[in-house]
């Protein structure tokens, strides 16, 4: 039962670290009819800025587990799968949909009480027409259960964005990691 819980929570701690957010800043003022109305994040096209923008925003995001932000940035039909490496079993997660998301990081979040990124490299590769992204990404990771159990987590991710009604959105994650119990 132990070594479920580890993959669990393994798997959980590699998916909220992996949604990306922005934030959406906005300076509110009257409607005017005669003004265009502004949004935040509107775009044409991706932009190696723009991704890293919303790269450096996940941290934000994971270390103040807000999950309302995260779900903002996901399209409604994405797909994650989570294949994580641990002692001599491997485990594959496919989670599909908003709402499967949000339902895996709240359960998440509540697993894990402690995360420290150790280091992180990551590269960034748009399609010519700029509707596109890949960002594929290397970290590593201290992890604290809930139950006070440490682990190393090391993993290799892929994030793909789409431009989604001008919006940079998250419409694929592909996670590969492998996690170690630490004394």
């Amino acid at each position: 039962m132990k070594k479920y819980s580890l993959i669990n929570l393994i798997i959980s701690s590699l998916i909220t670290s992996q949604i990306v957010i922005v934030a959406n800043a906005v300076k509110a003022e009257p409607i005017n009819s005669l003004k265009p109305i502004l949004t935040a994040q509107k775009t044409q096209e991706l932009t190696e800025e723009l991704i890293t923008t919303v790269m450096t925003s996940i941290e934000n995001a994971e270390k103040e587990e807000n999950l309302a932000q995260i779900l903002n940035f996901l399209c409604p039909y994405i797909i994650s799968s989570i294949t994580v490496e641990s002692e001599e079993t491997t485990t594959t997660k496919v989670i599909e949909g908003k709402q499967s998301h949000e339902n895996f990081l709240k359960n998440n979040f509540n697993r894990i009480k402690q995360r420290e990124y150790i280091n992180s490299y990551r590269t960034t590769k748009i399609a010519e027409d700029g509707q596109m992204a890949t960002v594929t990404r290397i970290r590593a990771t201290n992890i604290i259960s809930e139950n006070g159990e440490k682990y190393l987590s090391v993993s290799t991710d892929k994030i793909h964005f789409a431009l989604i009604d001008n919006e940079p959105k998250i419409i694929n994650l592909e996670v590969k990691g492998w996690l170690e119990e630490r004394p």
